[in-house]
């Protein structure tokens, strides 16, 4: 019998609680290194994951042999970390967004190119039941040629939330008031962009405002409404985000209610919900010859996606599956809308892509 995968994190924050289910109780893989500069917090993994080798250094981390490495520290650290992990000859899933900019993205490219080992952009959206199977209906031709996709973010009440430790929103906020991406349309948006080239392909052009609101806990990129065209399909996009931060919001994860609906020349395919649970109804809904059909019977608690997330990545290094989701590629198409949309907001234009 082949050994386990040696799996090793850095990063262990909240989050790390949602990516680590993947990995708990595979028969493939064993978590055996745990890195966090936080010594409290480093401590607290330890105890739960007794087996794994604690430290905060990371040149000491990578030194313990890993095959995978999940990097989930803050976004200006991922290519430096990547691109380190490459180098140790490690396999590297890295939390989105991929990184601050195109160059970085670059860099990182090539170094997973050099060192011939998988480089993943962890993205758990795409993975989701419920727009998984809105994916192939759309294939099926359930509401026949897509002619528009429609997104819509609210962000809610934090305090009546998912406890996220004060830290993890510090340094998003400050990237923000540096104008260097933001919580909402650069860190979240991630999701909502990437579900949008993977049911519609490349972006020709578009446009957005982004406003900036200043708040007690820190700046927010929202309000925003953007706006696309696919290239082909020549889908138009629409993607509405908004702060409600008075409003509490029933979830089991984060303070974020999403939805997605996809109009068809014969139909309309709506998911009603992600990460949250504010409306009582069915994840995922077809209407079609004056028809609503609903669709009770798919998984639709959120937290699943990572572990099928990371499954699927598994999956690839046994050879059962063909490519990791999203490639590093994929994952750099993500930040070129983002750069697309900022271009947009400052030129007060669209932009094509």
């Amino acid at each position: 019998m082949a050994r386990k995968l040696r799996i090793g994190f850095v990063g262990l924050g909240r989050v790390f609680d949602l990516n680590v289910r993947g990995y708990s109780h595979h028969p493939e893989a064993e978590i055996i290194a745990l890195c966090e500069r936080d010594p409290a917090l480093l401590a607290r993994r330890a105890a739960e994951y007794p087996n794994g080798r604690a430290t905060s250094d990371f040149e000491e981390f990578l030194s313990c042999g890993l095959d995978v490495v999940e990097i989930l520290t803050p976004h200006p650290l991922h290519e430096a970390m990547t691109v380190a992990a490459l180098a140790a000859g490690a396999h590297v899933s890295v939390q989105k967004p991929m990184a601050m900019t195109l160059a970085e993205c670059d860099r990182m490219i090539a170094a997973a190119d050099a060192s011939g080992r998988r480089l993943k952009v962890f993205e758990n959206f795409i993975f989701y039941p419920p727009l998984v199977r809105a994916r192939e209906l759309l294939r099926e031709g359930a509401i026949g040629k897509p002619l528009h996709f429609r997104m819509k973010v609210v962000m809610a009440d934090r305090a009546q939330a998912w406890a996220v430790p004060e830290e993890a929103s510090r340094w998003r906020h400050a990237l923000a008031a540096e104008g260097r991406g933001g919580p909402i349309v650069f860190d979240h948006g991630h999701h909502m962009m990437a579900v949008a080239l993977w049911l519609f392909g490349d972006v020709r052009d578009g446009f957005a405002c982004i406003e900036r609101t200043e708040t007690e806990a820190g700046v927010y990129d929202a309000p925003a409404t953007l706006t696309w065209r696919h290239a082909d399909p020549p889908v138009h996009g629409v993607w509405d985000v908004s702060l409600a931060l008075k409003m509490r919001l029933r979830t089991d994860y984060y303070a974020d209610a999403e939805r997605f609906e996809i109009q068809g020349e014969e139909g309309i395919i709506q998911v009603t919900r992600c990460s949250d649970r504010m409306l009582e109804e069915p994840s995922l809904t077809l209407y079609r010859d004056g028809e609503v059909r609903a669709f009770h019977d798919l998984r639709s608690d959120w937290g699943g996606s990572f572990a099928h997330s990371t499954r699927h990545f598994l999956g690839v290094l046994a050879g059962r599956e063909p490519q990791e989701a999203l490639t590093a590629r994929e994952g750099r198409r993500v930040i070129a809308l983002y750069d697309l949309f900022q271009r947009a907001n400052a030129e007060r234009r669209a932009v094509a892509g």
